[in-house]
């Protein structure tokens, strides 16, 4: 609380030099409160769960000097590991003019598209790879006639990751990272990245120590419509002898991704390709502690669509960027202003196939070689998985809109040791929306969404449905309340329930604050933001939260 209040007594007294030395002085202050309290099912059993979360992230520019700083009290936490004082502080200096960008403290950065670096906070999911450390970078043009834009950037610190499955387990990692891109002429732009990390990764047992190095080149094209981007890194993770490891590891794995995009006024396509091998294990060693996966700082496109609607939401595709080689093509469509067609197609697998060839109780795996191994393949043997979504949407009139689609996903969970005990699993689902504006202020919004599923890992009903019916109403600028009603014909739900119902109102008390007040019954499920999925528990009760912006 005392670093707090020095914080404050900081900003005013900032504030009063202002008024006497004539400085360009620009504070900001913004406030997220989270409160809840009710029961969460955990392995059928409903537990009382109660959270408060305060989040309050303060910044001050001075000229072209800016402090920064996050204050949290989470006691405790929704998800995750309590914590209260000072969780991020910075200060950062930038001159466009001059090319100079230097930042001291906690920041974020992404390269590329982030198969050699991209550390990023996701809150809800408790993902925060924020590196404390230094960053500089420095950018200049050569030449007049037909310039030359260079950058280069250098950035080093530490961090300190917390399993998001596993809040307690806290990996830690020194890096080094030097980047460097050149755009020799106007529509093309190379760079390339490296870096190297100490890690120190904990397992159920032992902690490992490890050095790795991550090499990457990448380029962006642009020819008329088109444009392209290509990238590519290898990833050397050496391990230090110990209990876990008595022989030293030299694991090696690489990743590519690629992205062709193509637009004119009526239509635009996306074709993307991922061929991520980070990391090829057996089917017996693939848990998220292994210290030759893919680091917590890489995080590379998923090349999958993520989905708005509830129910589609519900059953994601988990992305092994250790293991996984696929694509997908998205194309937009809209003849008119009033009327837009979206279809994206998607399929991924693993690279190969591994059979026991151990005698007895003992399992020896060894890998089956296919020459094609660049491509996803349909075999139920590497888990395939693919998705087809079309989507229409309909501006009938300034007061009514309409949005229909149709989803459809097939997947398979290969078992190694048991093949029949496979998870086979197909679903299909047609979400709808429908808007209409009453008056000037008044809108209603109608979500209906219906789900066929067939899996068959389930024990009683292989085949149910599922159906949401959530009615909106608002009143703008300020008031909206919505209701939920989800219900499943599944008997095999943790909490033993088959419908839920929710309701939110929300109500913005000006253009900076905002309260959001919701009860009843949520199903919980795996949640996927980004390719960092979790299980999220079931939960009835109360939810509060409050947004503020000074």
């Amino acid at each position: 609380m005392k670093k707090f209040l020095f914080v404050v007594i900081f900003f005013s007294f900032a504030l009063a030099a202002n008024a006497q030395l004539n400085l360009n002085v620009k504070a900001a202050l913004n406030n997220l409160l989270r409160y809840g309290s009710g029961t969460e099912t955990v392995l059928g059993n409903a537990n009382p769960k109660e959270y408060f979360e305060n989040v309050t992230d303060a910044r001050l520019s001075v000229n072209d000097i800016v402090f920064g700083m996050r204050y949290e009290i989470d006691q405790p936490i929704e998800y995750g590991v309590n914590f209260r004082g000072i969780k991020k502080r910075y200060v950062e200096y930038g001159n466009n003019n001059v090319g100079i960008d230097f930042r001291a403290g906690d920041f974020w950065q992404i390269i590329g598209r982030g198969l050699s670096m991209n550390s990023f906070e996701d809150r809800n999911q408790f993902y925060d790879t924020g590196i404390d450390g230094v960053k500089f970078s420095y950018k200049h043009t050569f030449g007049d006639k037909s310039p030359i834009k260079t950058k280069g950037m250098f950035l080093g610190g530490r961090i300190l990751f917390n399993d998001y499955l596993v809040p307690t387990r806290v990996e830690t990692y020194d890096i080094r990272n030097g980047n460097f891109e050149i755009s020799p002429i106007k529509n093309l732009n190379i760079g390339a990245n490296y870096v190297y990390s100490i890690g120190s990764v904990p397992t159920a047992f032992d902690t490992t120590a490890i050095k790795s190095y991550i090499p990457e080149g990448y380029g962006t094209l642009t020819i008329g419509n088109f444009q392209m981007f290509a990238s590519y890194a290898h990833k050397q993770t050496n391990t230090t002898p110990n209990n876990s490891y008595p022989t030293p590891l030299v694991a090696k794995g690489d990743g590519f991704y690629s992205s062709l995009s193509y637009s004119v006024a009526k239509l635009g396509f996306t074709l993307d390709y991922k061929n991520y091998r980070f990391d090829l294990t057996a089917p017996d060693y693939r848990g998220n502690d292994r210290p030759t996966r893919m680091l917590p700082f890489q995080n590379p496109p998923t090349a999958v669509k993520e989905h708005a609607s509830t129910l589609l939401s519900r059953y994601p595709h988990v992305v092994d960027f250790n293991d996984e080689v696929g694509g997908q093509f998205d194309v937009v469509y809209a003849p008119n202003d009033k009327v837009t067609f979206n279809l994206n197609l998607a399929s991924a697998s693993r690279h190969y196939d591994y059979k026991n060839i151990g005698t007895g109780a003992l399992i020896v795996y060894q890998r089956v070689e296919r020459s094609s191994s660049f491509i996803p393949s349909m075999d139920s043997t590497l888990s395939p998985w693919y998705e087809a979504y079309v989507e229409g949407e309909w501006y009938a009139s300034d007061k009514l809109y309409a949005k229909i689609a149709y989803d459809y996903q097939n997947s398979v969970i290969y078992d190694n040791l048991n093949p029949v005990s496979s998870e086979k699993q197909k679903v299909s689902t047609i979400p709808t929306e429908f808007r209409y504006t009453f008056t000037k202020n008044y809108t209603l919004k109608v979500n209906f969404e219906n789900q066929f599923v067939y899996n068959s890992s389930m024990t009683t009903k292989k085949d149910f449905m599922n159906e949401l019916l959530s009615l909106s109403v608002s009143k703008s600028p300020n008031l909206s309340a919505t209701v939920s009603y989800e219900w499943t014909t599944s008997n095999e739900e943790p909490t033993g329930k088959t419908a839920w119902v929710l309701g939110e109102v929300s109500y913005k008390l000006n253009t900076t604050n905002s309260v959001t007040v919701s009860y009843g019954t949520e199903r919980g499920g795996i949640r996927c933001t980004n390719g960092i999925c979790r299980y999220v528990r079931p939960f009835e009760g109360f939810r509060l939260t409050i947004n503020s912006k000074f």
